[in-house]
């Protein structure tokens, strides 16, 4: 049985792996565009798995990679808890296992590894002292679903006002969107703003279709009284965190404030379903500006990498 078949297995039986480590999240993540996951595994004396890491595995120009699959938060070394565990036996059993990730990521012969870690992991020192390296970044949080009005009393001024404003202007929220349409708004957006970073269709159409499947995804929309889509958001949840993976926006209607409004609606939504909304980070300053104004928490999380040197150098002389 190979490490990826063992790996399905123990998610079936770990009902508390988190979204992003789910084999159907990432074969849905990764097969539209012909890309490949695998994972790592480590296991305590008695051959029981403790510890995963799956990520893409990839080569170009005859260099491996291993990354954090597209529209996935993280994926890095994930660690069964234990109840009771003492902080002394938590910490040397961690670098035990994330020892043993590393000694078989060597058998890899990466180029390159770069990989964002859970916001649980917080302890890279083994990944440290084998030359890999690290940046903070943040996403950011709303915790306590379940009280709306604080919630609401939370956001800033600016949001507040948005949502009146939308609902002065009967801005309806629906989940009836395709996937194709909320992809066709979406490369509206990003042509206005002429970028060219745009995900394929087959893969936004495979996220959204795998997570409604699994009762874990929807597509919010909103719309005014003449059936115009101002915005959209795609989120996805398990049992801890909601996360806002792709936010699309009409160019014409920026300023209708049906985006603040869409959002509020979807965290109403979630409410019993999950206890964490996510906005899923930027280290942008505008877009964290935003973020900031819906009360959401500043939260760190972790981005291991590590290069050969020819490759940092290459990088060194394009400066």
């Amino acid at each position: 049985m190979t490490a990826k078949e063992e790996y399905i297995l123990f998610s079936e039986q770990n009902s508390n792996l988190p979204l992003f480590l789910q084999p159907w999240w990432l074969d849905a993540v990764t097969q539209p565009d012909g890309k490949v996951w695998e994972v790592l595994l480590a296991r305590n004396k008695n051959g029981e798995i403790e510890a995963a890491m799956p990520f893409v595995l990839g080569s170009k120009f005859g260099l491996r990679y291993a990354l954090t699959p597209q529209l996935t938060q993280y994926t890095g070394v994930w660690i069964i808890d234990k109840e009771g565990e003492s902080v002394t036996d938590r910490l040397s059993r961690e670098k035990k296992l994330q020892n043993d990730i590393i000694e078989q990521l060597k058998t890899l012969k990466l180029a390159f590894f770069d990989i964002k870690f859970p916001l649980t992991y917080t302890y890279w020192s083994p990944f440290y002292w084998a030359g890999y390296r690290q940046e903070t970044h943040y996403t950011y949080r709303i915790e306590n679903l379940n009280n709306a009005d604080k919630i609401f009393k939370n956001f800033d001024a600016t949001k507040q006002n948005k949502i009146r404003k939308a609902q002065s202007a009967k801005i309806l929220i629906d989940f009836d969107m395709s996937a194709d349409a909320f992809y066709d708004l979406q490369c509206t957006q990003l042509d206005y703003r002429g970028s060219k970073d745009v995900l394929s269709r087959a893969l936004v159409r495979s996220v959204v279709e795998n997570s409604r499947r699994h009762e874990q995804g929807l597509i919010a929309r909103a719309k005014d009284e003449e059936g115009n889509t101002h915005s959209a958001i795609f989120a996805v949840w398990d049992s801890h965190s909601a996360y806002d993976l792709i936010t699309a926006i009409h160019p014409t209607f920026r300023s209708s404030g049906a985006s603040t409004l869409m959002v509020w609606e979807v965290i109403k939504h979630l409410q019993s379903s999950t206890k964490v909304w996510d906005f899923e980070g930027s280290m942008i300053e505008p877009v964290e500006s935003s973020f900031r104004q819906f009360g959401a928490i500043p939260t760190p999380y972790f981005e291991i990498f590590k290069k050969i040197k020819l490759l940092a150098l290459m990088e060194l002389c394009k400066k």
